[in-house]
């Protein structure tokens, strides 16, 4: 009986612990990350909307006055990752920036996010769920691999006046291929070293070559 009591309490006493208002945009990341867990450790059928509310610190009424379903969620989670790069802010040839610069920058955030635990994380999810959400998988893949691909190039086309038949601008996937390489070592033999411990430089060199535009 006392033990009831105990467990009662505590209950009782995390009940009643006051939550913590927070606007949406500093909310959404903390249910994205409850939900990446809870996705991680049960899947995203096993996973429940319950248990991400509570690790995001909600009720499960506050969650879904952000999110309406957990497909919602993850379609955000998928979004996340595309969307945490400004590009507006990379350093320009008419500022004085070199060439140079301009790749480094774009390796440098690169690597950042994609490369980043959540993004690795969140590609062994895709990875173990593409076959329940087919349609979602592939569609962030194309949207990674080839419209962010193809904006990329056209921002970097724009100032460096890469020619039309620059590989790069007619391939543009080659853009990402380094940093995809060394997002899948990481997701299959669980390395956080890549294959090669100076893979971000290789890909400044090769982007560099491939735009002939070494100094």
């Amino acid at each position: 009986m006392p033990q009831r009591l105990n467990a009662k309490n505590k209950v009782q006493t995390r009940s009643a612990a006051p939550r913590i208002r927070l606007t949406p945009e500093e909310r959404v990341p903390k249910i994205l990350d409850a939900a990446l867990k809870e996705f991680s450790q049960h899947g995203f059928t096993g996973a429940r909307m319950e248990d991400i509310a509570h690790g995001a610190g909600l009720s499960k009424g506050g969650l879904y006055a952000h999110f309406s379903s957990k497909e919602a969620i993850f379609k955000a989670l998928l979004d996340r990752t595309l969307h945490q790069i400004d590009w507006q802010a990379m350093p320009q040839l008419a500022t004085g920036a070199s060439t140079q610069d301009m790749v480094e920058w774009i390796v440098d955030k690169l690597h950042e996010v994609v490369l980043s635990p959540p993004s690795v994380a969140l590609v062994r999810l895709l990875i173990s769920e593409r076959e329940r959400v087919p349609k979602r998988v592939n569609a962030w893949r194309e949207e990674l691999l080839r419209l962010r691909g193809q904006e990329l190039i056209k921002i970097i086309g724009q100032n460096l006046r890469c020619k039309a038949d620059n590989v790069l601008v007619r391939h543009s996937w080659l853009l990402l291929s380094p940093m995809v390489h060394a997002l899948l070592w990481r997701v299959v033999f669980d390395d956080p070293s890549g294959p090669d411990p100076d893979c971000r430089q290789a890909h400044v060199e090769l982007l560099c070559a491939l735009l002939d535009a070494r100094e």
